[in-house]
């Protein structure tokens, strides 16, 4: 908290009054008064997040891993394609696209660093909100969090869409037979939930897989789709949703790290 010095307004030498100033410190410098400002009154201001800026997102998945995700793809793939944001002081992602033959299979990082505009609300219960909703908008219901998670939230991004910033909604096919599987998971930052849709139609079949968790103000989605127009069956469930986990854990402990 800032020490402000206060003068009394008389007619007192200029000396007096200077160095009265230089008693309370700089007008700049944080000075901690044990949640009492200089009047008296209580100190309102919440916790910031634990979070302050957020990784390089195409740089953020290990190139062993991006190669078992998107076989035999090119170097240029493998680099991925930053997503266009408003400010990447709060939010980034990338994504990864490979086509081969009938197959298709797309990665979509996506990182949320929250803030919170009300006063009386911290960034990190802003983010438990905000986090509450993308899963009650999956259908899944958030029973607990890491009793560890000190960080914040931003309610000012909705705007922005689910992954990438863009508008594009990525894990809920227009048409076709949708059949999903949703549930909250453990073991991947403060809380996390994962929502596994298959879509099939007279095109193909396609598997999206969205991992979403929360590590403190910073909220985090991992997206894995595989699509195929072969009459073979459809992409396997298991291994997208292990292949979105591993993402996941990696850009946890990017996080942590």
């Amino acid at each position: 908290m800032r020490g402000w010095a206060r003068v009394a307004r008389s007619a007192l030498p200029v000396a007096l009054i200077l160095g009265a100033v230089a008693c309370t410190g700089d007008l700049g410098g944080d000075q901690n008064t044990g949640g009492i400002d200089p009047s008296g009154n209580t100190d309102t201001t919440v916790q910031q997040g634990r979070y302050s800026g957020l990784p390089e997102p195409c740089g953020a998945v290990r190139p062993e891993t991006l190669a078992e995700l998107l076989p035999d793809a090119e170097p240029e793939v493998y680099a991925g394609d930053p997503l266009a944001t408003y400010d990447t002081g709060r939010r980034v992602g990338c994504d990864w696209r490979h086509v081969d033959g009938s197959d298709t299979q797309r990665l979509t990082v996506d990182f949320l660093r929250v803030i919170s505009y009300e006063p009386e609300v911290s960034d990190d219960d802003q983010a438990e909100r905000d986090f509450e909703t993308r899963a009650a908008e999956a259908g899944v219901t958030i029973t607990g969090e890491d009793s560890g998670d000190d960080g914040g939230g931003d309610a000012g991004d909705g705007g922005e869409g689910d992954v990438g910033g863009d508008g594009e909604q990525s894990v809920s096919p227009a048409s076709g037979d949708t059949t999903s599987d949703a549930r909250e998971l453990d073991g991947i930052g403060h809380v996390a939930f994962i929502d596994d849709r298959l879509t099939s139609d007279d095109a193909g079949d396609r598997r999206d897989v969205t991992l979403s968790f929360r590590n403190a103000n910073v909220i985090v989605t991992v997206v894995y789709s595989v699509s195929t127009t072969r009459p073979d069956p459809a992409p396997d469930s298991s291994q997208a949703q292990a292949h979105a986990e591993t993402v996941a854990r990696q850009l946890a402990e990017g996080l942590d790290g």
